[in-house]
């Protein structure tokens, strides 16, 4: 065997090598959140790769059109599995069966090509299958919703793969051309090829590898941000996020509306039952604000945050949502409040919650509107709690009125505890 065509193939096991090397890397990483299965799907990806190029340097000529199916089927598996945990990873359904009926297509076009020993056939269908499959991969990922600035790196470096596979027959007729059909061609032009496929693998890896870590440092960013009590938002991320809600709002000119919920008597509440039932109590309440509020408004685009401000006190913000709106809300959670003893084990006990609702006007601040809802909260406080304060109110005559919304306080149904004093909360 002549010098240029063992160093070629010496340098084609590179892919392999470093295919593996990958799929160590990404499967170490499922290892540590075994919840996370696109992260597998990254590592067996990966791992076909390898498997697939070993056979087509091992086996193929050997066994012929059956080597050339499964080194098909081994790569456009890892592909398909690669697909499928991108668009997992980005909430996104793909049609993963149509593809796998594809592949098997192909690898029927491709046993029948390979039985007649039609190499030019076989060549076009395993680029054309492989391009199509990356090209459809880079074209889900284009429309998902990217988390990451590597995601839209992730696309192009798919796209750039997918062209490779596309223009590799032509690459293969010109170098041909221009240097032979000879030991001194073949190694050139294997030599090229590895390489060129040694890039854009490691390019793929870097990505799906810095996809995985960008969401675990999400995810540790979001769960400092999360009260493990009341699964809310602490305050410090809650004000962030609104702050950032205000300012969408001014743009889009849609209406935006604050809650501020203070349990009453929690103090009462610890002291009579305990702090693990206070707990609980926080808990219920956190879970009832997130039942409540929409993941995302009609058009998909913003989300209503909700937080726990501190001890009893909790905080909504409502996106394109009106101050009468935000007022039918928070009666609804004052209502269902009530039944909190019940949900947690304590059917003697009742809960009541007053509420104070602000609606957000232009060239207004968050910390204006919070400041005039928390003022509202204040004077249900002072109004005997157990009710909804909200800034307006439209009189009979249509006109508003700067007189706040109390809705019907039930003090009946209040524990039986006893008032602290106006002021108090």
């Amino acid at each position: 065997m002549k010098t240029g065509t063992m160093q070629a193939q010496i340098f084609t096991f590179v892919i392999p090598a470093m295919a593996l090397i990958y799929a160590l890397v990404l499967g170490a990483l499922w290892w540590q959140r075994r919840d996370q299965w696109h992260i597998l799907a990254y590592s067996y990806c990966f791992g076909s790769i390898a498997a697939g190029v070993l056979v087509n340097i091992w086996i193929m000529g050997a066994v012929g059109a059956l080597g050339i199916v499964v080194y098909h089927l081994l790569s456009m598996s890892g592909i398909i599995a690669m697909m499928w945990g991108t668009s997992r990873r980005v909430g996104q359904d793909i049609p993963i069966f149509i593809y796998g009926f594809t592949v098997v297509i192909a690898c029927v076009l491709l046993a029948i090509a390979g039985s007649v020993d039609d190499i030019a056939t076989m060549k076009l269908i395993q680029n054309t299958g492989s391009a199509l499959l990356l090209a459809l991969a880079a074209q889900n990922l284009w429309f998902a919703k990217k988390n990451h600035l590597v995601d839209h790196a992730l696309v192009w470096v798919l796209a750039l793969f997918s062209g490779f596979g596309f223009i590799r027959p032509v690459l293969t007729d010109l170098s041909i051309v221009l240097f032979g059909e000879g030991d001194q061609g073949i190694a050139l032009l294997t030599s090229l090829h590895a390489l060129l496929m040694t890039v854009m693998i490691t390019l793929m890896a870097l990505c799906l590898v810095s996809s995985v870590i960008a969401d675990n440092m999400a995810e540790q960013r979001r769960k400092a941000e999360i009260d493990p009590l009341s699964g809310l938002r602490m305050r410090g991320a809650f004000e962030v996020e609104a702050e950032a809600m205000i300012e969408r709002a001014h743009k889009a000119e849609v209406p935006v509306s604050m809650i501020i919920a203070d349990i009453d008597h929690f103090k009462l509440i610890n002291d009579r039952h305990g702090h693990l039932i206070g707990d609980k109590v926080i808990a219920e309440f956190g879970r009832l604000m997130l039942k409540a509020i929409r993941s995302k408004d009609i058009a998909g685009r913003s989300k209503d945050i909700a937080g726990r401000l501190g001890g009893e006190e909790f905080g909504l913000l409502l996106w394109n949502c009106d101050g009468e709106a935000a007022e039918s809300m928070a009666d609804r959670l004052r209502v269902q409040i009530h039944d909190v003893g019940s949900s947690i084990g304590m059917k003697a006990m009742r809960c009541s919650a007053s509420f104070g609702v602000e609606q957000w006007s232009k060239n207004t601040g968050f910390s204006k509107v919070f400041e005039r809802a928390d003022a509202n909260l204040y004077r249900a406080k002072n109004g005997g709690r157990n009710q909804v304060c909200g800034a307006r109110k439209r009189s009979s005559s249509g006109s508003d009125e700067e007189i706040g919304y109390e809705a019907a306080s039930g003090q009946s149904n209040v524990i039986s505890i006893p008032k602290l004093g106006p002021s108090a909360r």
